[in-house]
């Protein structure tokens, strides 16, 4: 399979996509992945949690694991946003039930055919927290893929499993 391909949306659709910034990125995440933004709250830490899981916080009676999108998109933990800086959670659809913490929403665009992602489509997709790159108006936008965002964060450790 080609390393770098080009998605375009099914002739005749287009998707909403909520832009944001974390740390020196821009990234975006499609409206229909987006459950709820809420204002900065301080997450409960969680012991022996790697570097990007910065705790779990409550929305609307959902407890959501917050991750910290400019570290975990970085890798090394080289873009770490201090906390004083983050401004929002954005709480995600699906079944792990995370929430990432941003410095700053953009604006909510639509993505129309004619405009193209590039990505790194492999086998292992489910654990890359990138699903591609949108040029849009000279910018670099990295869109995000929900999927991979917890395996991306607990990459290298043991989950935990219940024993009976």
């Amino acid at each position: 399979m080609p390393s770098n391909l080009e998605q375009k949306l099914p002739g005749g659709t287009s998707r909403k996509l909520q832009l944001l910034r974390a740390g020196s990125s821009q990234f975006g995440i499609f409206a229909e992945q987006i459950s709820e933004i809420v204002e900065w709250q301080e997450p409960a830490p969680l012991p022996h949690a790697p570097n990007s899981v910065l705790g779990v916080v409550n929305i609307q009676g959902r407890m959501l694991t917050v991750l910290d999108l400019a570290m975990l998109a970085s890798g090394e933990g080289l873009d770490e946003t201090p906390r004083e800086f983050l401004r929002h959670l954005i709480a995600l659809r699906g079944d792990e039930q995370l929430a990432l913490a941003i410095e700053a929403l953009g604006e909510v665009v639509k993505l129309t055919p004619s405009e193209s992602i590039t990505g790194s489509i492999t086998d292992e997709i489910v654990t890359t927290p990138v699903l591609g790159v949108l040029q849009r108006e000279g910018a670099e936008i990295r869109i995000l893929n929900p999927e991979g965002l917890f395996p991306a964060a607990i990459q290298g450790r043991q989950r935990r499993q219940r024993r009976f």
